[in-house]
């Protein structure tokens, strides 16, 4: 993905750094660059997330909203959950291959990718709850769209991408449903659903704090780095995503690169790698969302300027 071309000298301090384990920027080959994140990004969404990794400028940028409606049942569709639609763009101001068409690739894959990890659920792993969407089996159900927009990229999109969705899924709150059975004169009965309009009636998700992290490996030379930069993502010869859960489960595994794919002496060292990184970035994803949440609140609570 990376356009950025570098000369031959520059490939070789790259991945010669790589290789000794002290890459270009001073990091270690599993160190990760500094992360920022902001919830309540949209005032129109049922949720928003805003994750930066690396400094203002030169790092990745990823927003992202959730927006909740209810849709009708048609027959086909499953009976007892709700879904979610996942979609993300990459701006063209963010990278001069994503001008034109040349973005459809990687908004596929991201999209993909996306999808596969936040309806974990919907296969009994770990991820959203998707049946606690189904208003009336048969009859109603909540649809999640989960857009997502890439403003800059500077390595590690997919990681960026994987933790703004779930911050915003985590800050997502639906309007309360009142349910009611009602009987007609012949005897028959039929649920009928309300949705309350009332801002301080909502209902968190269930099932997000099971949503997974990703980290995602770049193969440079004989050896590999987390948290690529752009530098390094040019000289990349094979990249592997793995999607951890809390519980440090492997809930899902991309390959990216066209080069060639990582050795097997590599892969197996590779997923135990991913499940000891995820633990430490779960605590650290907690201690951002934690504040991020409390500057949120504290913006909403604030006077309104005009």
């Amino acid at each position: 993905m990376a356009s950025l071309v570098l000369s031959p000298a520059e490939q070789d301090f790259i991945i010669r750094g790589v290789e000794k384990g002290l890459r270009s920027d001073g990091r270690s080959n599993l160190d990760r660059r500094e992360v920022t994140l902001r919830t309540g990004m949209i005032s129109q969404a049922n949720g928003s997330a805003r994750c930066r990794i690396g400094n203002l400028g030169v790092g990745t940028d990823v927003l992202v909203g959730v927006k909740a409606e209810v849709n009708t049942w048609a027959p086909g569709e499953p009976e007892t959950t709700g879904s979610v639609i996942c979609n993300v763009e990459c701006s063209p101001s963010a990278a001069q291959e994503f001008e034109g068409r040349g973005a459809d690739e990687i908004n596929v894959e991201l999209t993909q990718l996306l999808d596969r990890i936040m309806s974990g659920g919907a296969q009994g792993g770990d991820g959203l709850d998707l049946s606690s969407l189904c208003i009336i089996p048969k009859q109603a159900y909540w649809v999640l769209h989960v857009d997502a927009l890439v403003l800059d990229v500077r390595g590690g999109i997919t990681d960026a991408l994987v933790m703004a969705t779930r911050a915003a899924l985590m800050e997502t709150r639906l309007p309360r449903v009142v349910v009611e059975t009602i009987t007609d004169d012949a005897g028959a009965t039929q649920a009928e659903f309300d949705v309350v309009d009332d801002a301080e009636d909502m209902v968190a998700l269930s099932g997000v704090s099971g949503l997974p992290l990703a980290v995602t490996f770049n193969q440079i030379g004989k050896r590999y780095a987390v948290d690529a930069s752009e530098q390094e993502e040019a000289v990349t010869q094979a990249k592997l995503t793995v999607a951890v859960s809390p519980k440090m489960d492997i809930c899902a595994i991309q390959k990216g690169g066209m080069f060639r794919g990582f050795p097997p002496s590599l892969l197996s060292e590779i997923l135990q790698t991913a499940q000891r990184i995820a633990k430490e970035e779960f605590v650290r994803f907690g201690t951002l969302y934690e504040a991020a949440a409390k500057t949120s609140e504290q913006q909403s609570d604030g006077p309104s300027t005009g």
